[in-house]
């Protein structure tokens, strides 16, 4: 399973691309709005972990344009944790919200869930 981790702080984007490593999964990392489309893009993968506080483009305005694209389940990881946050979150697209800093199980436990029931394929118009 390939996962694109986007962030523009190097040390969670290093710990986390460490953690998915360690579980076996095929990590491709992004450090801003714009390079997080392009690498979703090419590397189509099945899962999208996205901070909300990101260069070029932040991760709800990248959260709704991959969506708009295809049914990738995001799981979006930031320090933006009020419910206001968090119903932003929800109205961009996003199929979960986990605050910063975070237990390395409950995000594990979180990306098992979502790669275990994943977003329905969105089909082009006919």
């Amino acid at each position: 399973m390939r996962i694109l981790v986007v962030d523009d702080n190097r040390d969670i984007l290093d710990l986390v691309q460490r953690v998915l490593i360690t579980y076996g999964y095929d990590v491709v990392i992004a450090r801003d709005g714009m390079e997080a489309l392009q690498q979703e893009t090419t590397s189509q993968p099945d899962l999208v972990v996205l901070d909300v506080n990101l260069p070029m483009l932040d991760g709800w305005e990248v959260c709704r344009r991959i969506k708009a694209r295809r049914a990738v389940p995001v799981l979006l990881l930031t320090v933006r944790a009020e419910r206001a946050d968090i119903e932003r979150s929800h109205e961009a697209g996003a199929d979960d919200h986990l605050p910063k800093p975070f237990d390395i199980t409950e995000f594990l436990g979180r990306i098992k869930k979502l790669l275990a029931h994943p977003a329905p394929t969105l089909l082009p118009p006919a």
